[in-house]
C-alpha cells in the first residue's frame, strides 16, 4: 500500500481535482487493507486460539489466589478476611493436592499472559503465484490479488507467580469501585458466586 495515499505526502500542493482523486484512491486502498486484515484474522483462526488460552482461568483470581497460598505454603491472607460461609466455599480449594494447585495456577497465569499479549500480522503480495515456505497465502477477490501473510503473537513471557497477589488486589479494587459507584452490592455478590463457587465447577 502506498502510505502517502492514505496519510498524505509531505510538502507540495495539489489542485482540488487531483487531491480529490487521491482521497478517493486512498479510501479504496484503506478499504482493501482492512478487508485483507479481516480475512487474515478470520481464515487463520488465530483469535480462536487466543480465546482458548484466555479461557484457561477456570476459577478466576478469586479462586486461584487460594491455590497460590497452597503453593507457597503460607496461611491464606484472603481467608482471614472472609466470613464463615465464604470460608466454607473455599475450603475445598485449600484441600487440593499441590500438583492440582500448581496446574490451576499455571493455567491462570497462561490465561493472564494471553490477555496481555499483542497480535502482529505481516503480509506482502505474492510474486508469480509462488508462496514462500514460511508464509500462508490468501486471495483477496476485491483486489484480485494473492498475498503471503504471517500472523503471530508477541509479548508471551509467562506472568510470574508473584503477580498473583497483585492480580487479586486489582480485582478487589475493581469490584469495590463497582459496588461503590453503582450501589449494586447484591448483584456483585451474585456475580462472584456464579464465577467462583468451586463446587459448581467440580473441584
Amino acid at each position: 500500500m502506498n502510505g502517502s495515499l492514505v496519510f498524505g505526502a509531505l510538502g507540495g500542493s495539489l489542485d482540488n481535482t487531483v487531491a480529490h482523486c487521491h482521497k478517493a484512491e486512498a479510501a479504496i486502498q484503506l478499504t482493501s487493507f482492512l478487508e485483507l486484515v479481516a480475512e487474515v484474522i478470520f481464515r487463520s483462526g488465530i483469535l480462536g486460539r487466543l480465546l482458548e488460552a484466555q479461557q484457561l482461568d477456570a476459577l478466576d483470581i478469586e479462586g486461584a489466589i487460594h491455590l497460590y497460598y497452597n503453593i507457597i505454603s503460607q496461611p491464606c491472607a484472603v481467608c482471614k478476611n472472609l466470613s464463615d460461609s465464604e470460608l466454607r466455599q473455599y475450603a475445598d480449594l485449600h484441600s487440593l493436592p499441590l500438583e492440582r494447585s500448581l496446574k490451576i495456577v499455571r493455567e491462570y497465569l497462561i490465561a493472564a499472559t494471553a490477555k496481555d499479549c499483542s497480535l502482529m500480522i505481516s503480509f506482502r503480495p505474492t510474486e508469480d503465484g509462488h508462496t514462500a515456505s514460511n508464509f500462508d497465502s490468501i486471495f483477496l477477490s476485491s483486489s484480485n490479488r494473492s498475498y503471503d501473510y504471517k500472523a503471530y503473537f508477541i509479548d508471551l513471557d509467562l506472568k510470574p507467580l508473584k503477580k498473583m497477589v497483585y492480580y487479586y488486589q486489582l480485582d478487589q479494587k475493581i469490584v469495590n469501585f463497582y459496588k461503590t459507584e453503582s450501589g449494586a452490592s447484591r448483584k456483585v455478590m451474585w456475580f462472584r458466586q456464579r464465577r467462583f463457587d468451586c463446587r459448581s465447577i467440580g473441584y
